[in-house]
């Protein structure tokens, strides 16, 4: 609807006093970004400014918990972005799509030809935030799982051991994004007749060493032997996900995750290891899966050597959903990660991983 664009891609904004510091700072590097990469034929395509007296004018705000707003675009007056305050800068840059005048990818009206959304597990007064709307430009380009407006395939679970959002295809997966997508971009400059052009396109995930979402095998990474026991690559729900271990895997809902069962192997350990990096600063960012009564240790390790280095240990039952990893890492010389889980006393205590990635550099915040 080009009546709920802003004109001339001008974005008045303001910032409430319940946003700290930090929460400015992911802000304001959210719309540089986006106005950034939007550049268009050596003219900026959006931009956010500061509200003086414009009528039609941005606030964000912070509130405790679940950001964001329904109707996306130019509402007219005053308008509200509502920040969590844990909100990455990826999930602003989502909000700030939003209020560019774009609706989610996954809501695009050819979307069950590639995504399955289950209304089942999503409580009723957040369904909305995926049905399917005729309102929005990203059928203009191929359906994509890139988009930053991409929920992650948890987002919004009643039962959290359980996706909300599932690929329809084998080995397709919702990945890890902080920036735009090619199509994001496009769409920004397409409806607000800028020009194509992709060339300013930021991709900071741009330093990925290594990434491994386990469909196909251990990418990389290979099983140590000096431990007791093999990971398995594991997809659905793990032998006793009743009670230990995950319902699916966390990347698409249906593929492959790497899994320790405790059956059979108490106070035992497996590992696996990276392959070799050279001396520098890295993120390392996963997915993992500890739930059960007797879940004893996760352990992140590295290897210079014959010397083996825990960096941290993850105790405990974690309940039943997947969280998030992420650690800077800086070594001195050639080194390798490994990752272990170390079996409790019963059976109650299967873990799981995901979705490895490493980059050149400080973890995104």
């Amino acid at each position: 609807d080009s009546s709920r664009l802003w004109a001339n891609g001008k974005v008045p904004v303001a910032f409430d006093v319940s946003l700290d510091g930090s929460m400015k700072e992911k802000v304001l590097a959210a719309m540089q970004e986006i106005s950034f990469s939007t550049h268009a034929n050596g003219m900026p395509c959006v931009q956010f400014v500061p509200r003086t007296q414009e009528k039609d004018y941005v606030v964000f705000t912070s509130v405790v918990y679940g950001s964001g707003d329904s109707l996306p675009g130019r509402l007219g007056g005053v308008q509200y972005v509502h920040l969590y305050r844990d909100a990455a800068k990826a999930d602003i840059m989502q909000l700030i799509m939003y209020l560019l005048g774009f609706f989610n990818e996954f809501r695009r009206p050819d979307r069950d030809s590639q995504v399955m959304v289950h209304y089942e597990n999503i409580a009723p007064e957040y369904r909305g935030f995926f049905d399917i709307t005729n309102d929005t430009t990203f059928f203009n380009y191929p359906f994509d799982f890139e988009s930053i407006t991409f929920f992650f395939p948890y987002a919004w679970a009643i039962d959290p051991s359980k996706p909300t959002l599932t690929p329809k295809y084998e080995s397709v997966s919702i990945p890890y994004k902080v920036s735009l997508s090619k199509y994001d971009i496009l769409n920004i400059q397409r409806e607000y007749k800028c020009g194509i052009d992709n060339g300013n396109k930021i991709d900071l995930l741009d330093g990925t060493v290594s990434y491994c979402n386990f469909e196909f095998d251990l990418c990389e990474w290979t099983q140590l032997t000096d431990d007791d026991f093999d990971f398995q690559r594991m997809k659905g729900p793990s032998p006793r996900s009743n009670v230990t271990g995950p319902m699916a895997d966390y990347s698409s809902g249906t593929g492959y995750y790497v899994y320790a069962g405790a059956q059979g192997e108490h106070n035992e350990d497996a590992r696996v290891i990276s392959p070799v990096l050279n001396a520098g600063e890295y993120c390392l960012r996963f997915y993992y899966f500890l739930y059960g009564q007797d879940i004893h240790k996760f352990r992140v390790n590295t290897r210079v050597g014959d010397r083996d280095t825990v960096l941290d240990s993850l105790e405990g039952n974690q309940g039943g959903s997947w969280h998030t990893y992420s650690k800077d890492i800086t070594m001195n010389t050639k080194f390798q990660i490994f990752l272990e889980a170390i079996i409790g006393g019963t059976d109650n205590g299967d873990m799981a991983f995901d979705d490895v990635y490493i980059f050149r550099g400080r973890c995104i915040a």
